[in-house]
């Protein structure tokens, strides 16, 4: 009924050892689809193809040269894709012959998966655990913990779509584990194709079951065509968006027929372009905004085509793929894999940048670690050694187990900071300390209804409103100081990446294309709606406004969009948000920006506590203290504010520059603690120093109304 799986003999290739169920899928690059080369029983194996395990090597060098940073291939995170469609080739294979032959078995199918891919992983753990607690500070650690919790119970993919904002983004440099989200879809797909196979197997008749296969691939495309536009930063990681890729090696398969086949011209000629293909979407360098899309669609049929019996199997591309060098890293692409990302984030941690000697020293520690890996650990434990059950608990169940419970104790014991020294453990102390119990939930609030975000003194109404993006909710302490300091309560409310401005939309870079973003625009309706009132004596917007000078701010949907119109369109509502905020009686104030963070100040600041002050690191940290600024502000920004001053003489304009900066230098730390928390927000301890640094210098503009 299955139509010919795929050839059965038991062939091994020079000590690799055939392909078992549920082969060949690599959950990132390699991951799971080099791993998927196991052994299996003589019976439901399928023949050995060595131009598979070249076609995985150019996958996994593919995803090496991309990490490495090298402009070659600027796409080359399409072998996962490659790995992907593997995948679902030779499992669908070997899954199809054992039940032709009567031989499948759920228990054996896992149990081979389990000590094909599980071995290997356990040790990436338990090295990347010993590594970052070395490393990692404290609160690194615990989400480090928390990464590795995830990764044991296969659902990375789903947590590393929360915690990072897209695939190759800053805050995803330094994830030790994030190259596991393509482990955890292999496995996720092992526990949706036996079954589905099987139940297919069982109920569907013979005649409708290719159409049925169809279908179902045809249906994913379409889903993942769809998540693309709807949720093109997250949808990477989706398995949701990542079965068509599996299903098309499936139907690699399932259309595949021993009496099909080409002859070597015509299938060379197929092959060669459909090699083609792969590097042509390799090289190009704008195809990962909404992956995977209708680029990894080529991928994933091209890739189909050199898998599929009697097209590549039958051409000169073949032999090529055969070449014994390919092979090699082909049998090695699954340890590659697991060991390459980990290398490359711990140096992002340490802010060590890609330079040619150390991508040199990168590749090369790839391959050494690899081959160790492969040699002592990958190929050693291949074979199972237990039944299902003690396999499920030793290799499965205990590793999740230990490590949710590792995470629960670093939460607790909050990442263990004593592990850096006296010194390093005040800093951290004084960085948690300082960190208000609500500021995080009232980022997100705009109907003033949370009593938990009003700060300041204790007042039965808050007589100052604070709005704004994310930038505004870093300004709490700045302003708490400001306000305690004059008697006043203050209402916070914030929306991340929003205009707290009237009578303006922005299109939503988080969601699809041209779409408006809703949310932002009905909070700046309310905010203005709570100030109409005229409770407030204060009105206080603070923005990273220079984020907005694009060409996302229209009034409408159809309007004509430039950087020119967003500028007189942020000038035209800045100018109505004053006159709103005037007529109810109270006093504008605009909070300009602090200086933006340099990049990888941080890293340069906190490398002396990483390293224990070892290798140069203290004189190093040491240099970034403070950093040099031409005094210059953005030309629009600066024009603006100074006319907005001239039309609207109650307006107060505070540039918490004016005490971060001075001589021509700006301080990147304060009493020794890093200004700044993340990318461009400054930590809370600098955020209440500034307000104090602020209240010295220029006195107190919460004072000036009467």
């Amino acid at each position: 009924m299955f139509n010919r799986p795929a050839d059965v003999s038991a062939k091994v290739s020079r000590g690799l050892l055939l392909k078992n169920p549920g082969d060949e899928t690599d959950p990132h690059p390699p991951a799971a689809a080099v791993a998927s080369a196991a052994v299996g029983h003589r019976k439901s194996s399928i023949e050995y193809r060595a131009d598979i395990d070249g076609l995985r090597a150019i996958a996994v060098l593919l995803v090496l040269i991309f990490h490495g940073g090298l402009a070659v291939f600027p796409s080359g995170f399409i072998g996962v894709d490659i790995f992907f469609v593997i995948s679902g080739y030779l499992t669908t294979s070997i899954i199809m012959k054992s039940l032709e032959n009567g031989t499948f078995s759920f228990t054996g199918f896992y149990t081979r998966r389990i000590w094909r891919l599980q071995p290997a992983v356990i040790a990436l753990l338990l090295v990347s655990l010993l590594v970052t607690t070395l490393l990692y500070l404290p609160d690194d650690l615990i989400d480090f913990l928390k990464s590795e919790k995830y990764t044991s119970l296969l659902i990375s993919n789903q947590y590393f779509s929360k915690v990072t904002t897209g695939y190759a983004t800053a805050d995803a440099a330094s994830l030790p584990l994030l190259h596991t989200w393509s482990l955890a879809i292999e496995w996720q797909w092992y526990l949706v194709l036996p079954l589905g196979i099987w139940l297919l197997d069982r109920y569907v008749a013979k005649h409708a079951f290719k159409a049925v296969i169809l279908g179902l691939t045809l249906t994913a495309v379409a889903l993942a065509l769809y998540l693309s536009r709807a949720y093109p930063d997250l949808n990477y990681y989706y398995f949701t968006a990542r079965i068509f890729e599996l299903m098309i090696g499936s139907c690699a398969v399932i259309f595949s027929s021993d009496r099909f086949r080409l002859n070597r011209l015509s299938a060379s000629l197929i092959c060669a372009l459909a090699l083609a293909v792969i590097g042509y979407c390799a090289v190009q360098d704008d195809i990962l905004a909404g992956f995977p899309s209708y680029h990894a669609i080529a991928v994933c049929v091209a890739t189909a085509v050199l898998l599929f019996r009697g097209i590549g199997d039958a051409s000169l591309t073949s032999r090529i793929l055969a070449f014994k060098p390919l092979v090699f890293i082909g049998t090695l692409s699954y340890s590659l894999y697991l060991w390459h990302w980990p290398i490359l984030a711990v140096m992002a941690y340490l802010g060590i940048a890609l330079t040619p000697t150390v991508t040199v020293i990168y590749f090369a520690l790839t391959f050494v670690t690899g081959y160790l890996s492969f040699v002592l650990i990958e190929n050693r434990y291949r074979k199972a050694r237990a039944g299902f059950g003690k396999t499920l608990l030793l290799l499965m169940i205990v590793p999740a187990i230990g490590l949710s419970l590792l995470h629960s104790a670093g939460r607790n014991h909050e990442g263990w900071p004593n592990r850096f020294g006296e010194d390093s453990v005040a800093m951290f102390s004084t960085l948690k300390a300082f960190v208000p119990a609500n500021r995080e939930d009232c980022l997100g609030a705009s109907d003033g209804s949370n009593p938990g975000c009003i700060m300041g003194a204790a007042q039965a109404k808050p007589q100052v409103l604070l709005m704004g993006d994310s930038y505004s909710n870093h300004y709490w302490g700045f302003v708490e100081t400001l306000a305690r300091d004059a008697g006043l309560s203050v209402l916070a409310q914030g929306h991340p990446a929003c205009l707290a401005l009237p009578g303006i939309y922005l299109y939503n870079w988080y969601k699809a294309r041209n779409a408006l973003y809703e949310k932002c625009h009905a909070a700046a309706q309310r905010y203005y709606e709570l100030i109409a009132n005229g409770q407030f004596q204060y009105v206080i917007i603070g923005q990273f406004w220079e984020a907005y000078l694009t060409d996302s701010i229209v009034t409408r949907l159809d309007d004509p969009r430039s950087l020119e119109l967003s500028q007189q369109r942020l000038g035209t509502a800045i100018r109505e948000a004053l006159a709103i905020i005037v007529k109810s009686g109270a006093t504008p104030i605009l909070l300009m920006n602090t200086f933006p963070m340099p990049t990888g100040i941080n890293e340069c600041l906190l490398k002396q506590v990483k390293l224990r002050g070892l290798m140069g690191s203290a004189e190093h940290s040491r240099s970034c203290a403070s950093v040099r600024w031409s005094g210059l502000e953005d030309p629009f920004m600066a024009t603006l504010f100074s006319d907005l001053q001239a039309e609207y003489p109650s307006l107060v304009v505070i540039d918490p520059k004016d005490v971060q900066c001075q001589d021509g230098t700006c301080r990147t730390t304060i009493d020794g603690v890093p200004v700044y928390r993340d990318i461009g927000h400054v930590s809370d301890y600098a955020s209440y120093k500034f307000g104090e640094l602020y209240l010295e210098r220029f006195g107190n503009p919460l004072k000036a109304k009467p």
